[in-house]
């Protein structure tokens, strides 16, 4: 099984977390959240199970509304299935906060350099 999971980065008070199930059959294991959040499922489909619920499918490109409190699972039905997590960015208290990372923004000296 092979899952790979990374956080691409923040702005204002939103972050993004790559999520990649190599294999078809590959599990992305049961969580829960304090907050609702957004996966944005671009690539392949997945099965999404969430806990007192029926079990869903979903095909890229669309999202998936997970609610908090809510532990879910997403089992991928194709290879190479990619998704990112969606939320806001919170403190310790659950209010929601905002931060700033120049390198994703193209207007900042110290933005990213692709090429």
């Amino acid at each position: 099984m092979t899952i790979k999971t990374g956080d691409i980065g923040y702005f204002g008070n939103i972050w993004v977390r790559q999520n990649i199930l190599k294999n078809a059959g590959d599990v992305f294991p049961g969580h829960t959240h304090l907050f609702d959040h957004v996966s944005l499922l671009t690539k392949g489909s997945v099965e999404v199970e969430v806990e007192g619920y029926p079990t869903k499918k979903f095909s890229a490109p669309t999202f998936v509304v997970i609610k908090k409190e809510h532990k879910h699972t997403f089992t991928a039905l194709e290879d190479d299935t990619h998704w990112y997590c969606v939320f806001a960015l919170r403190n310790l208290d659950g209010e929601v906060i905002e931060v700033y990372e120049d390198k994703h923004n193209p207007l900042s000296a110290s933005a990213s350099q692709q090429g």
